[in-house]
């Protein structure tokens, strides 16, 4: 049916409406319908064209399709932000905990080397894969624990004020040692060389097999003075190598350190007195080159250095009686009455300057069970009374303490130990003789009472007597029992002393404790059948590695456990399910291989239970057995390490050590490490640890296929998990599974299954956009380089008539400045046309009555039929070979129009997009949203103009050539983004779309959410349909099909929709590589991980580079506005990536939107040019 339209209301006028009839001026124009193509007078609803569903019927099959890419997509999501959660609580535990505290708890052991002829048995270190290189403490950590000058900035008194201390070879509990120690410690002299015949060599650990020389490189003991102990051997003083003695002082002033203790306390009378000659010959080299020389003897050498004409910087004499004389049951290691007569004949030969006098600690246990005693610590010696209730006394002839009792199996056992009372008495001694310097021999041995009372300035103070009353073994650990599994039954009990002592000489008298003071305890239990392995894996599952350990098993029928690393089990589910399908045993290991003493209870309990989660999904079990990442194979010797622990095995755990430690880490052939093994074979029931993982383990997977037949033929059995814990447990635990739990093994499926993809795809996807935000960025400085030349060789303006276009519906908040900003321009001939599209406002009564006598303004109505209607009924009226469209809420600038009608000089270019400003920045969201304007237009059109694939002329502000239009049909119906679709037509039919940089138009952009959802609703709907009605320009190979489209499928619909997974894996990414710094450096990231790191990271980089370039190409933005491109990531793309979601599911469902009018506030704020004909048409 034909309508003509007159000036009258909108059909369905309100009240207030009805009154404001319009007026009927003659120059204002009533056009039928009829002039309109059929297409353009099509009402029907544009959301019915394209993506069409008909009645309520709803695409079924894309719906369910839809719902499950959305519940795939939540699992995974679920998952990985678990995991992210996990590793911000690893992050924050890095960062929150004190480096005191992180210090104190430090494997320094593994700095250490160990002989075990030198200081009782050394044990087996179980450090992990490349250990040593990737989790020593650095230097840095021991200086913030160890950040005094010790006593060196004291003044004289009556306590020594400088203070040496031995670190044993083979002592492994050097974190705490050194923790507690460094603010009273002057100089520490580890155990570390031999001079020999040979040469200087490095002594090696007993426990890791590591050398020395890269502990020295990383210092441990935080910048104190170090001065190396090296063992002068017999044989070099032969005269063989006579030039070995003058490389001493060169090696310590290579290495930093401050000097060199010879230790000739091995050596014969003969020998000794020609190394004292040795050792005088090097001292001017010493002096020269700024280092202390020092010399170690044994009191029964005392003697002999009065042969020497010069003695060295310093004496150090242990006073402790050898081996030999302690084959005495009832003898202590040094009474007092002898430790002040071997005191007075030092002082008879050694100048009091010169003599460091040194106090053993520790103590040592004599059983009727054994023939020689054993060397103990003085928290082993708590330990021993508490277990068997024994009495801790103390004997004043001796000046030592002693425990009797009588051991379940009727031995007789008597412990002597020297503990702070015993060297309070040798102090005063030290101090009578005014001898200032002592040395606690047998660091990690002692009682740490000596801390506080070497602290004190006066050893004759009451404060320094008040000081021994106190003691904590809360650093310290015990064991009991035997057996491979450990649990702590209790924590580190604090003890009290009641200390009387002698008021003239003031020697103590008496000393009772009471409570004994014990470390934390911790109780072996499940001991193996004698000459029986259980064999264990640590670090895997490796694709290069643990297939073949496997074959090798499966070839010998061996049992084995494997503790596993949870994030190594993701990547390598296959091995996993065949280690499962094979019976095989499986322990915890954690998810990330961290270090338990530098991590919170939080991260540990998170840590485990996900890592039970995966076990769950990929093998139906779930372990209750657990072996801690880097813990030495007999249990931990740090208190802390072993709270924490207990803390993970009290909630229903059970801890597994291990025996035997091949050092695999290290380049040992299979034929070396078989024969590490074969060595500690002791006869009993034993854990045998390799690693699967963790580094290259080739010769690891070698030695396998020997050790098995050769364990075997020495009669030893292999036994699996389940029988080692026959006696007390099960290896998995019975519980009934949760529903969230099940929830979480279907998230583990979801990620499982999408691993490869996620782990390849998703880096390539951000690979690619980084290559395309690149491409953009080179395309748009070329752009701008071309559009420069372009105004060069521009002669005059082109002024061409042209017709303002202005639909308008509801806009009498905005209209009138929008009309007054067109007639305010500079342009010498135009007119303005308004198409009230049946606005039930004041819209229409506005602007005919303000420019009812203004010849240049012209005003239409229609019924309401939508922008893409109204729009056409203007170029259907149109006279000028050139339209401007804008929106009613727009403000253009006063050369706004000049500027952008320049382009459509040359004959082949149809349409110019101008340049949109967010004219009401007052909030944070419209800042974005101008951030976002600023680099779309600066960035993205620049570039696609070069390759004339400017997608979109925007209806806001755009020139069209009148022909191109017509001829493309005018505005579609088909599409809510008319404007789109329009521009695209265009190009299709070969036109040329160009963009003015200059041309300024400022729009009302939404400023609250919802308002922006709606119109970015419309946007994307809009722009999809436009991609799928063009689709075919991919087709015939325009750019516009080739790389508009295609570029707005890739980034507009794909990346988006990938955009949570690739931002929490981001996260993720970061989170690792915070949390993978073991102090040295960031070893636990592959090459593979850095690079999609990198990937990743460069883009968000290249986007603020981006940014910047397009805020600096616009003089009225200021620069500040790119540091919202963090907020614009976090929060506003966050926005806009809900919408694509919206927009696909309304798509699918074929619920599409109509042209929401979104509602105006009038806040546009842009220049304006006050002409004599805009005031005279205002007025």
């Amino acid at each position: 049916m034909t309508t003509t339209i007159k000036n009258r209301p909108a059909p369905g006028p309100t009240k207030r409406s009805a009154k404001r009839a319009a007026p009927k001026p003659r120059r204002f124009k009533t056009f039928p319908t009829e002039i309109l193509p059929a297409e353009m007078s099509n009402s029907t609803d544009p959301q019915r064209q394209i993506f069409k569903a008909d009645g309520p019927a709803r695409p079924l099959l894309a719906v369910l399709i839809f719902v499950l890419l959305v519940a795939l997509a939540l699992a995974m999501i679920f998952a990985v932000t678990k995991n992210v959660i996990t590793e911000f609580n690893f992050a924050r535990t890095l960062f929150q905990e004190s480096p005191a505290k992180t210090v104190a708890s430090q494997d320094l052991r593994r700095f250490l080397p160990q002989n075990d002829s030198l200081h009782g048995d050394s044990g087996h270190d179980h450090l992990g894969h490349n250990q040593l290189h990737q989790h020593a403490t650095t230097p840095t950590e021991m200086a913030a624990a160890c950040t005094g000058d010790g006593m060196a900035a004291r003044t004289a008194s009556s306590n020594p004020s400088q203070v040496y201390a031995f670190v044993a070879a083979n002592l492994e509990d050097v974190s705490n040692a050194i923790s507690r120690t460094c603010d009273t410690i002057n100089t520490y002299v580890p155990e570390w060389l031999i001079l020999s015949e040979n040469g200087i060599d490095w002594l090696q650990s007993g426990h890791t097999g590591e050398s020395v020389p890269y502990i020295v490189r990383n210092n441990p003991f935080g910048g104190h003075p170090i001065q190396p102990l090296i063992h002068v051997q017999a044989d070099v003083l032969e005269g063989k190598n006579p030039d070995l003695w003058a490389k001493t002082a060169d090696l310590a002033v290579t290495e930093g350190w401050s000097g060199l203790c010879f230790d000739v306390r091995r050596l014969e009378v003969e020998n000794l007195r020609k190394a004292l000659g040795e050792i005088e010959g090097v001292q001017a080299s010493f002096t020269q080159k700024g280092l202390e020389n020092c010399v170690v003897v044994a009191p029964d050498q005392i003697e002999a250095l009065a042969y020497s004409a010069e003695l060295p910087d310093r004496v150090i004499l242990p006073i402790v009686q050898n081996s030999f004389r302690l084959s005495i049951y009832e003898e202590s290691p040094a009474p007092l009455d002898w430790f002040e007569e071997t005191l007075v004949r030092a002082q008879d030969i050694i100048p009091s300057e010169k003599l460091v006098v040194g106090l053993a600690s520790g103590g040592v246990h004599w059983s009727t069970a054994e023939p020689v005693p054993e060397f103990i610590s003085y928290a082993d010696a708590m330990s021993q009374a508490d277990q068997y209730r024994a009495f801790a006394g103390y004997s004043p002839e001796k000046g030592h303490g002693l425990i009797s009792y009588m051991d379940s199996a009727g031995e007789r056992n008597m412990i002597w130990y020297l503990d702070a009372v015993s060297h309070y008495s040798q102090l005063l001694s030290v101090s009578e003789a005014n001898i200032d310097g002592v040395a606690i021999w047998g660091l990690g041995q002692e009682d740490p009472s000596i801390w506080p009372l070497l602290s004190n300035a006066d050893i004759l103070s009451e404060d320094a007597f008040a000081s021994l009353k106190e003691i904590d073994l809360g650093s310290f650990v015990s064991y009991r029992g035997e057996g491979a599994f450990i649990r702590f039954d209790q924590t580190e009990v604090p003890g009290r002393r009641t200390v009387s002592r002698d008021p003239e000489t003031l020697r103590v008298t008496e000393a009772i404790t009471d409570p004994l003071p014990t470390p934390v305890i911790g109780q072996r239990y499940g001991a193996l059948p004698d000459k029986s392995i259980l064999l264990t894996f640590d670090d895997g599952p490796t694709k290069e590695h643990t297939q073949d350990v496997l074959d090798i098993l499966a070839d010998a029928e061996v049992p084995a456990t494997f503790f596993m690393i949870g994030n190594q089990m993701f990547e390598h589910k296959s091995v996993v399910n065949a280690m499962a399908q094979n019976d095989y045993d499986f322990g915890l290991h954690t998810f990330s291989h961290p270090q338990l003493d530098r991590s919170s209870p939080n991260r540990v309990q998170v840590e485990l239970a996900l890592q039970s989660r995966m076990f769950s999904w990929l093998t139906g079990k779930t372990p209750v057995v657990f072996r801690a990442p880097y813990m030495r194979g007999p249990g931990p010797l740090e208190g802390e390490m072993a709270r924490r622990l207990k803390a993970v095995i009290d909630q229903r755990y059970h801890l597994l050590g291990a025996d035997i430690v091949p050092p695999d880490w290290r380049d040992l052939s299979p034929r070396e490490l078989v024969d590490y093994t074969i060595e500690q074979l002791d006869g009993s029931g034993q854990v045998l640890l390799l690693h699967d993982g963790g580094g290259e383990r080739s010769n690891t997977v070698a030695a396998l296929a020997l050790l098995i037949p050769e364990l075997k033929a020495r009669g030893y059995e292999f036994i699996s998990l389940k029988e080692a814990m026959a006696s007390f447990g099960t290896p998995y635990e019975t519980r009934q599974v949760s529903q969230l739990e099940s929830f979480e093994s279907l998230a583990f499926s979801g990620v499982g299954s999408g691993a490869t993809w996620v782990s390849y795809i998703v880096p390539l996807a951000v690979l690619l956009g980084v290559l395309r935000a690149l491409t953009l960025f080179v395309l748009a400085i070329r752009s701008k380089r071309l559009s420069r030349s372009d105004l060069r060789h521009r002669t005059g303006d082109f002024t061409a008539p042209v017709t303002v276009v202005i639909p308008a519906y509801n806009e009498e908040k905005s209209i009138l400045k929008t009309i007054y900003s067109v007639l305010d321009s500079d342009y010498p001939n135009l007119s303005v046309l308004i198409v009230d599209d049946g606005s039930t406002d004041a819209t229409y009564d506005l602007v005919s009555k303000t420019y009812l006598n203004n010849p240049k303004v012209q005003i239409l109505r229609q019924p309401n039929g939508g922008k893409w209607k109204a729009a056409n009924l203007a170029f259907a009226h149109v006279t000028t070979d050139y339209v401007v469209a804008i929106d009613a809420d727009t403000i253009v600038a006063p050369d706004a129009i000049r500027r952008l009608m320049q382009p459509l000089r040359n004959p082949k270019v149809g349409a110019v997009a101008g340049k949109i400003m967010v004219g009401n920045p007052n909030n944070l969201l419209t800042k974005l949203e101008k951030l976002e304007y600023t680099v779309a237009q600066n960035i993205d059109r620049r570039a696609y103009e070069t390759i004339n694939a400017i997608m979109v002329v925007p209806g806001a502000f755009g020139a069209w050539r009148t022909a191109a239009v017509r001829e493309c049909g005018y505005y579609s119906s088909q599409t809510l983004a008319e404007d789109t679709d329009l521009t695209i037509s265009l190009l299709e039919a070969g036109y040329v779309v160009r963009a003015a940089e200059k041309a300024y138009a400022y729009t009302e952009a939404p400023a609250s959410v919802g308002t922006l959802m709606k119109q970015r609703m419309r946007w994307s709907i809009g722009i999809l349909q436009s991609a799928w009605k063009h689709r075919a320009t991919i087709r015939k190979g325009h750019a516009i099909g080739l790389v508009g489209l295609t570029d707005l499928v890739l980034f507009g619909v794909i990346m988006p929709l990938l955009g949570p997974i690739i931002d929490l894996l981001l996260v993720l990414m970061l989170a690792r590589f915070i949390t993978s710094f073991d102090g040295t450096s960031f070893d636990a990231f592959t090459a593979r991980d850095y690079i999609v790191l990198s990937i990743f990271l460069a883009l968000p980089l290249l986007e603020m580079i981006m940014a910047d370039y397009a805020v600096r190409s616009e003089p009225s933005t200021p620069r500040r506005m790119v540091f919202l491109l963090l907020l614009n990531r976090l929060i506003y793309r966050q926005l806009l990536i809900v919408n694509v979601y919206r927009s696909l599911w309304r798509i699918l469902t074929g619920r599409l939107t109509g042209w929401h009018k979104l509602r105006r506030f009038g806040t546009v704020q842009a220049p304006v040019r006050q002409t004599v004909a805009a005031r005279v048409s205002m007025g």
